[in-house]
């Protein structure tokens, strides 16, 4: 090469590195910008599950909650169940009891009326 070429060759050698290296800034600059997103994304995915452990252990309590009042309740329901079971066997009892009664009073009646009729009977 003549030193014309050479002279000539240079600065475009030069333009050519200079560009490389503000290649390579950018890219270092990129790579600085992604590593520092990367670690924003793992501090975020951290707190999220952090707050979806929270948030489990809430729901988990609220569901052991619903869990005891349902029981409770249950419990009060079949308590109830059996007091009206109860009254029902009472108050069958007492219906048959009234039937019973009500067909002794009418034999009673009936005997009170043929006894009645034989004093007649015995006064003539």
């Amino acid at each position: 090469m003549k030193k014309e070429e050479l002279t000539q060759s240079q600065p475009e050698g030069m333009t050519l590195l200079s560009r490389i290296r503000k290649l390579l800034q950018e890219r270092e600059k990129e790579i600085k910008e992604l590593k520092k997103l990367k670690e924003e994304l793992e501090e975020a995915k951290t707190v999220l599950e952090i707050k979806v452990q929270a948030r489990t252990r809430e729901l988990r309590e609220l569901v052991e909650q619903r869990e005891e009042i349902i029981k409770e309740r249950t419990k009060e329901l079949r308590k109830k169940i059996e007091e009206l079971e109860r009254f029902q066997k009472l108050a069958v009892g007492r219906e048959l009891k009234m039937i019973e009664l009500k067909e002794e009073i009418k034999k009673l009646n009936e005997e009170l009326e043929k006894s009645k009729i034989e004093n007649k009977i015995q006064q003539f």
